[in-house]
């Protein structure tokens, strides 16, 4: 396990000051250390698995992807 990733984990946990966002953060990981590797893809109904492959599959294409400026761009 890297000692690198742990610390930068910290490091962000340390400059969060929203208690929403400390919560939500804590029972997602919560979560996840509970659960079984796989188990929430099994879980998910197949049209929602099918829209993940899917939106995958569409991400190889560098042409179908937008630029971070496009993404954050206000919407009117």
């Amino acid at each position: 396990m890297s000692t690198t990733l742990k610390a930068s984990v910290h490091q962000l946990v340390e400059e969060i000051e929203n208690e929403q966002l400390l919560e939500t953060l804590r029972d997602f990981l919560s979560l996840r250390k509970k659960s079984q590797p796989g188990k929430l893809w099994e879980d998910l109904p197949e049209d929602k698995k099918q829209g993940i492959l899917l939106a995958l599959q569409e991400s190889e294409d560098e042409s179908s992807l937008m630029t971070r400026e496009e993404f954050l761009k206000p919407k009117k």
